[in-house]
């Protein structure tokens, strides 16, 4: 770009900033209308975090602790919690802005690079998890964040910068820094991407670029090992141990084959091994092709780990073939190559479009049809016409009882010598989880104190104003999470996972239980220690 081009793009990235920040601070909150219980979920972490509780020491959660602890600071610092997931997004989206003006500048011409600009920083601010569902949520917001800091690390990899070895720093900055984001939001990401990386660096002779960005990214983790001790390390990885050992879900969606050759995606998986062949069949573009061969099933497999398995990646490998940087070599299979990028950006067109207008359409919307979530924060709203009754889930008279669970697991029938209603919630798990802590208030046996509750999550705390529970996780995953430090345990009725209530009453000896309180809502046990 020259500098003409290059002031007009400057203006366009700084007018979109400018433009998400109004529409942020117009609703002057955040009001959601789906995945409720991932939003509770959200608002668990953050508020451990506002507690000053630190992830993956004082509470167990795979997720990366720099994913939700801008939130919290900005909690800390007196916005409202609503307001402080919002902002927060589009604080990440002007972190990254230099690195993408970077890439642009240094890359693609001025369309192209305009492109590139309005994808990548889209992902961040946006208001939907993804797929093409309009109803707003921030539920699996990390994901999202994720994918933009990956989406630096794409055009990176696959080619050098215009400017040769005066860009070599910068490269560096765009490829370390971003990396050890991925590696404190969401680990996947970077376990994934690194090989790519690492080749698209060595076979286009950019060695001190990977040195360098190693040392700029030890640098970030170093600080964090200086912060919070190594014992944090050994924290997250346990965290994300109990991941990959837990019955409770495999995977999120799809099949790994289905990723690659469903209907669904077998025209981007086709349309990525074209860009591979034509990229090595071009001259000096061969180091490119290798390294999107290596990125391929990196992407595939970040896909295969995401709610929704969204193929974003088709998005930034899309605007970066259509802007192709780098000199001109095969006119006519580069032409070929642009058309396979446009082809990928109308796959996941409906899928950006819908990520792209989500901040509008939350700005536009009326506030009446929402309600508070949680004391204390007004600015937390949620769609009240889908917390105006509680739906649960039963089996049929005489049909086997695994049916309620979507895994087919065999389910603990009884506990404690007593039947355990099969019963799980299907929708109004906010009113539920209010009457279940109104009760909760009451109790004598508690008495302020957060039990163990037998369930995937126990939000109660938020509702109550008491202390969570210490040792414990917003999300169940695995084990016993903060058992030996509870004084009782909490037996729902009805719960929101029956695999979940199996699993975790499965591993508890009832010899140790007594039976204080019994209402309609739950049984409560207490612990003898």
């Amino acid at each position: 770009m020259n500098r003409t081009e290059t002031g007009r793009f400057l203006a366009i990235v700084t007018g979109f900033l400018a433009l998400q920040a109004l529409l942020i601070a117009v609703p002057g909150g955040f009001f959601f209308g789906f995945h409720e219980v991932d939003m509770m979920h959200l608002a668990s972490l953050v508020m451990l975090e506002v507690e000053g509780q630190v992830a993956h020491v004082d509470f167990s959660t795979p997720i990366g602790e720099w994913s939700f602890a801008p939130m919290a600071l900005l909690v800390r610092a007196g916005l409202g919690l609503g307001a402080a997931m919002l902002w927060s997004q589009w604080a990440l989206a002007v972190l990254i802005a230099p690195a993408v003006v970077w890439i642009c500048w240094s890359r693609f011409s001025f369309w192209p690079a305009v492109a590139v600009a309005l994808v990548v920083l889209t992902l961040p601010v946006a208001l939907v998890y993804g797929t093409t569902d309009i109803f707003l949520s921030l539920s699996m917001h990390y994901n999202r964040w994720a994918w933009a800091l990956a989406f630096l690390l794409v055009p990176v990899a696959l080619f050098p910068p215009s400017q040769g070895r005066a860009g070599d720093w910068a490269d560096a900055a765009v490829m370390g820094l971003p990396m050890a984001l991925l590696v404190m939001m969401k680990l996947t990401y970077a376990v994934a991407l690194t090989p790519a990386c690492i080749l698209g660096l060595l076979l286009t002779g950019r060695g001190r670029v990977l040195l360098r960005g190693i040392l700029l990214a030890l640098a970030v983790l170093g600080a964090v090992t200086v912060w919070h001790g190594p014992g944090y390390w050994l924290g997250y990885l346990d965290d994300l141990r109990a991941v990959m050992a837990s019955d409770i879900r495999s995977r999120p969606g799809v099949s790994f084959g289905r990723i690659l050759l469903s209907p669904a995606y077998t025209l981007g998986t086709l349309a990525a091994f074209a860009a591979v062949l034509l990229l090595r069949a071009i001259p000096g573009r061969g180091a490119s092709g290798l390294t999107l061969l290596l990125f391929l099933p990196g992407f595939a497999y970040i896909a295969y780990q995401n709610y929704g398995n969204d193929p974003m990646w088709l998005a930034i490998l899309g605007v970066t073939l259509l802007g192709l940087p780098g000199p001109e070599a095969d006119p006519d299979r580069e032409r070929i190559l642009r058309s396979i990028g446009g082809g990928m950006v109308l796959l996941v067109g409906p899928i950006l479009l819908n990520m792209g207008y989500s901040p509008l359409r939350h700005a536009l919307q009326p506030p009446e049809p929402y309600f508070q979530v949680l004391p204390g924060h007004p600015d937390f709203q949620a769609l009240e016409r889908r917390s105006v009754a509680v739906a649960v889930k039963r089996a049929w008279e005489g049909s086997p009882t695994e049916e309620v669970t979507a895994h087919g697991a065999p389910l603990l029938t009884e506990f404690a010598g007593e039947p355990l209603p099969d019963c799980a919630l299907d929708n109004g798990i906010l009113p539920y989880f209010r009457a279940m802590s109104d009760a909760m208030a009451d109790s004598p046996a508690l008495a302020g104190r957060m039990p163990f509750v037998a369930d995937s999550f126990s939000p109660h705390w938020l509702f109550l104003g008491w202390d969570p529970l210490p040792g414990g996780t917003p999300w169940y995953y695995s084990g016993l999470p903060g058992y030996e430090n509870a004084s009782h345990l909490m037996v729902p009725r009805c719960v929101a996972n029956t695999k979940v209530r199996s699993l975790v009453l499965s591993q508890v000896d009832p010899a140790k239980l007594t039976l204080v309180e019994e209402n309609p809502l739950y049984k409560l046990y207490q612990i003898a220690r």
